[in-house]
């Protein structure tokens, strides 16, 4: 399979170097220059959990080009970035090839699918961990579940070929029927965890202190309402998942402190700040979704 990568940071590049190394072509594709010939030079790097590390040589470049022609792309930018790169696909992208977005937050499907044609997009989503510190160099900081799905609910061989070529390459994958509810039970665990960490600057395990589990409690509740009143079938219990990821992430940062203590945007508009806006649209308050909203937008802010 030909798969084109859109977005070579932790997990495009850790996707990308194990599809790799499993046998399937990649092509990644990173926006800034240096760090593209950086991974094209250098190669990408990945430290497993057990400590190995392994190496992948992939060709890497800052945009797809027509004559690309991959059987599949694979969309791993950050949230807030999804429409230029939706633009950027509409004029470089042949025809009907599918596009897999892999991406944290809420409405990434649906601004790909406005741009590309719905029938083209597959909604997914992964609890793989993994950190980068630096072009093509990825910690792999511990294993978990992708899922993957038709946003209408069919289980079609598109999905079921991705699925293959996924699990060859070591990740465990789920096709589902029900994408759209596993993508809001993961969005609405990572609005508890992310803000609420960022903010006070822990790792994920610390969110078992009897404080900060009662606000991250509250704020998955209000997802949940949100979720149900607009007509989400949640796949999951979110308080259960959110219990088995701050248990299994116990020492990891979440990626939006990563984000806070490098000084980059985080991805809150599309998590916190959407469920704030969903509940707006059904006439449901979302206190505590909107508070941790505008506290994380003011740590974006320049300092100084």
């Amino acid at each position: 399979m030909r798969i084109a990568v859109i977005g070579a940071g932790a997990i495009g590049c850790l996707f990308g170097g194990r599809l790799h190394l499993a046998g399937q072509s990649v092509l990644l594709i990173h926006h800034k220059k240096n760090i593209a010939a950086s991974i094209a030079k250098n190669g990408v790097r990945i430290r497993e959990p057990s400590g190995r590390v392994v190496r992948a040589n992939i060709k890497t470049r800052t945009r797809l080009s027509r004559n690309d022609k991959p059987d599949l792309i694979l969309v791993t930018v950050k949230a807030y970035d999804t429409e230029s790169v939706a633009l950027l696909l509409k004029q470089t992208r042949a025809r009907n090839v599918p596009v897999l977005s892999l991406q944290n937050g809420l409405g990434n499907v649906e601004t790909l699918g406005l741009h590309l044609g719905r029938d083209s997009i597959i909604g997914g989503t992964t609890s793989e961990g993994a950190l980068t510190n630096g072009p093509g160099k990825v910690n792999h900081t511990g294993f978990g579940m992708t899922w993957l799905g038709e946003m209408k609910g069919e289980l079609s061989k598109r999905c079921q070929a991705i699925g293959k070529a996924f699990r060859a390459a070591g990740f465990k994958t789920v096709i589902t029927n029900n994408i759209k509810g596993v993508l809001w039970a993961k969005a609405i665990v990572n609005s508890a965890i992310n803000p609420v960490t960022a903010i006070v600057h822990v790792r994920n395990g610390d969110l078992g202190n009897p404080e900060l589990h009662e606000i991250a409690l509250r704020v998955i509740d209000e997802g949940r309402e949100v979720a149900l009143a607009n007509g989400i079938v949640l796949e999951a219990s979110s308080r259960r998942l959110f219990a088995r990821i701050i248990s299994s992430t116990a020492r990891n940062k979440s990626s939006m402190l990563q984000d806070i203590e490098a000084g980059r945007r985080t991805e809150i508009r599309q998590l916190n700040g959407s469920i704030s806006r969903l509940g707006r649209s059904v006439g449901l308050s979302t206190p505590f979704n909107e508070l941790l909203t505008r506290l994380v937008l003011f740590l974006e802010r320049p300092k100084g």
